[in-house]
């Protein structure tokens, strides 16, 4: 039979190691805000802690496991090798937390919390719309949207959700790509420049230096018939909603989804060129992590677009 001395010492140490592991994933947590701010500054502001503070618990946090996480200097930092693994079980770790609170706004029956998700930004008034008649619905559920054309890192960026217009990952492992949309794409140009290029019915007839390339020359424009492959284009850029002010700018003429330029089209500032072509559709990809799991709210959301997409009537845009 135990002595009380000892079973008192027991408690102690069990209650030592509670109060240890509960301070871990603490810092932990703060560890994850610094990195993804990029800064101490940046994480300071982000997340109201002063930057003295968040410091002591990044230094509490090296002390504690016995590693050095960060390199700093006296503007910025980077991760040690073994801080990024770190980082990564501290990713996990914060996943496995919020799929708890996954269960628990399950468990009550409707989405609520923070939806963490990106699109590109070209389609920002028409996600927008949606967001907002999907709040009328789930008044609990907020968002954090980054405007993204290119891809993300789900998990390092700790997105929900990611609306893409980049082909779907194959043979991943960490992402669920469903289909919600084809967007109907066309060729557009300024009234001017189709005057000048005297209004070409194809691009054959169309200089590559007329043209505007997404992504670089490495990506060809998709036809029903052909591709057509941009050899020195006058514009280049990775982001939709800049191709559509180059190609309103008179720069060249540009492959743009018919939803972002409608009311260009209608307004006279852009026109449709080159009408024997047939440009192909873009597809609309929602795209969530695969390790964790969609959210509820995400799912809610998904599910929520594609009823819209079939019960409303929006140009260009058509549902899978």
């Amino acid at each position: 039979m135990n002595s009380p001395d000892h079973d008192n010492a027991v408690s102690q140490r069990q209650q030592t190691q509670a109060t240890t592991q509960a301070n871990l994933l603490g810092e932990l947590y703060w560890f994850i805000r610094v990195v993804e701010a990029g800064s101490f500054s940046a994480a300071a502001e982000q997340t109201g802690i002063a930057k003295s503070s968040l410091s002591r618990r990044i230094i509490q946090l090296e002390k504690r496991l016995e590693l050095q996480l960060l390199n700093r200097n006296t503007r910025s930092f980077s991760m040690t090798s073994l801080g990024e693994q770190v980082y990564r079980h501290a990713l996990e770790m914060l996943a496995a937390a919020e799929a708890v609170e996954t269960c628990a706004q399950q468990a009550n029956g409707s989405p609520s919390g923070l939806l963490r998700l990106s699109a590109p930004d070209v389609l920002s008034d028409w996600l927008l719309q949606q967001l907002h008649s999907y709040q009328l619905l789930y008044p609990r559920v907020s968002f954090s949207l980054l405007p993204q054309d290119a891809q993300v890192e789900l998990a390092s960026q700790r997105l929900d959700l990611s609306l893409s217009l980049e082909d779907a990952p194959e043979n991943s492992s960490d992402i669920v790509a469903r289909k919600l949309a084809s967007l109907t794409t066309v060729i557009v140009g300024t009234p001017s420049l189709l005057e000048s290029l005297q209004h070409p019915k194809t691009l054959e007839a169309v200089p590559g230096k007329a043209l505007l390339a997404l992504h670089g020359n490495q990506r060809p424009w998709g036809q029903q018939s052909k591709e057509r492959r941009l050899q020195e284009p006058a514009f280049t850029t990775q982001n939709l909603h800049l191709l559509r002010k180059a190609a309103k700018a008179g720069l060249g003429l540009a492959r743009l989804p018919l939803c972002c330029c409608q009311a260009d089209l209608e307004a006279g500032t852009l026109a449709l060129a080159c009408p024997q072509e047939q440009p192909q559709p873009l597809t609309l990809y929602a795209l969530t992590p695969a390790a964790r799991g969609i959210t509820q709210a995400a799912r809610y959301l998904i599910q929520h677009i594609r009823t819209n997409l079939l019960d409303s009537q929006n140009i260009g845009i058509d549902p899978l």
